[in-house]
C-alpha cells in the first residue's frame, strides 16, 4: 500500500529502509547577513535566537463531502496540514483515493482509515479523485481531531491511522500485524520522514520528538505505545 510520493521507488524503499520525502535543504538555518557595527549587540550579549520550526497555523473548520461510486472531488482545504478520514463501508474490490501529489488510499474491499495530505511545503493537494464502488464519505481536520499520544498508554486499532504526539515525547514503540506492508512516517516541522517501510508484521521503537505527528500504514492491527 503506497501513499506518499517518495513510495514511488518501490523496492529501492525496501531495500533502504528510511526515505526522507524532504528537500535536502529543509530545516537548516540560513545564515544571516552580518550586521553593521553600530548595530551589533553590546559584546558579551547574543543576539535572541532565531526559530526555524514554522508556527502552527490557527483552527480550520472540517471539510466533508460524500458521495458514491468513482468521482473527482474539489477542495477547499487551504495549504496547511490535513488530516483525511475516508470511509467505504461497503466497498468491494479496488479502493483508491489520490489527489495531484500523493495517492493515500489504496486498498481492496470495505475500508476506512485516516492520512495526511500538504506535507510537503509548495505541493497543495486540490483536488480527491476516488475510485470506489458503493457509498463512501471523506472528511478533512486540523490536528485537534487526531488522537493524542500519551506517555506509557498504549492505543490499539486496525487499517491507517494518524496520532498526535505531544511535546515531552522521545519515541514511540509501535507493533503491527500485517499480511502486506507495514510502513511508519514521521511528520515534524515542515518535512516527513519514513523510518519503518517493510513487508510483513513490525515491532519496534521509532525515534519520534514532539510536537510532531505518526502515520502508520497497513493492512492489518497495530498497537502504538508513546515514551
Amino acid at each position: 500500500m503506497i501513499r506518499r510520493l517518495c513510495a514511488a521507488l518501490g523496492a529501492t524503499l525496501l531495500t533502504v529502509g528510511l526515505v526522507a520525502c524532504s528537500p535536502p535543504n529543509m530545516g537548516r538555518v540560513v545564515p544571516q547577513a552580518a550586521a553593521p557595527e553600530g548595530l551589533r549587540p553590546p559584546s558579551g550579549t547574543s543576539a535572541p535566537p532565531t526559530s526555524t520550526t514554522t508556527p502552527r497555523p490557527g483552527p480550520q473548520p472540517e471539510e466533508k463531502h460524500s458521495g458514491k461510486g468513482n468521482a473527482s472531488v474539489p477542495m477547499a482545504w487551504p495549504m496547511r496540514l490535513g488530516f483525511v478520514t475516508f470511509d467505504c463501508p461497503k466497498c468491494s474490490g479496488h479502493v483508491a483515493v489520490n489527489t495531484e501529489n500523493e495517492l493515500i488510499v489504496n486498498d481492496i474491499g470495505p475500508y476506512k482509515g485516516t492520512q495526511w495530505i500538504n506535507d510537503m511545503p509548495g505541493h497543495q493537494a486540490k483536488t480527491f479523485t476516488v475510485k470506489a464502488n458503493a457509498a463512501w464519505t471523506l472528511t478533512i481536520t486540523d490536528e485537534s481531531a487526531l488522537p493524542v499520544l500519551e506517555p506509557g498508554k498504549p492505543l490499539a486499532g486496525k487499517s491507517e491511522a494518524v496520532f498526535a504526539v505531544p511535546d515531552g515525547i522521545s519515541s514511540v514503540a509501535v507493533t503491527t500485524k500485517n499480511s502486506g506492508r507495514t510502513a511508519v512516517w514521521v511528520h515534524s516541522d515542515d518535512f516527513s520522514d519514513l523510518p519503518v517501510n517493510q513487508l510483513g508484521d513490525y515491532k519496534g521503537s521509532v525515534p519520534v520528538t514532539g510536537p510532531a505527528f505518526v502515520s502508520l500504514e497497513g493492512d492489518g492491527t497495530w498497537t502504538i505505545t508513546a515514551s
